[in-house]
């Protein structure tokens, strides 16, 4: 396993992304709102991204506060780089930038 990873995605939460249909994916994560990636029910489920081909990556808890920060700040369809490193036996999130 490599000690260090990268990916790039539309930041979608965990409760948004069990209710979209797989073939919607990527279209719901671009159009994700502001409003929504701030709910309580959203930040509680945590969030992931999607990638251009429409596959979820889940993120880490430690990644819930970086991403809250940029989610903040944004409007919808939010595009995000998160870099990980392994931390024991888990990938754990280092950076989170929005790009």
């Amino acid at each position: 396993m490599s000690s260090q990873e990268v990916l790039e995605g539309y930041v979608v939460d965990v409760a948004c992304n069990r209710k979209y249909p797989q073939n919607e994916l990527l279209k719901r994560a671009r159009e994700h709102t502001r409003q929504c990636g701030l709910s309580r029910h959203c930040i509680e489920s945590g969030y992931g991204l999607v990638d251009e081909e429409g596959r979820f990556k889940l993120l880490d808890p430690k990644a819930t506060s970086k991403v809250l920060d940029i989610i903040r700040n944004s409007d919808r369809g939010i595009q995000l780089r998160v870099k990980r490193e392994i931390e024991g036996e888990e990938m754990q999130t280092s950076n989170v930038e929005e790009i």
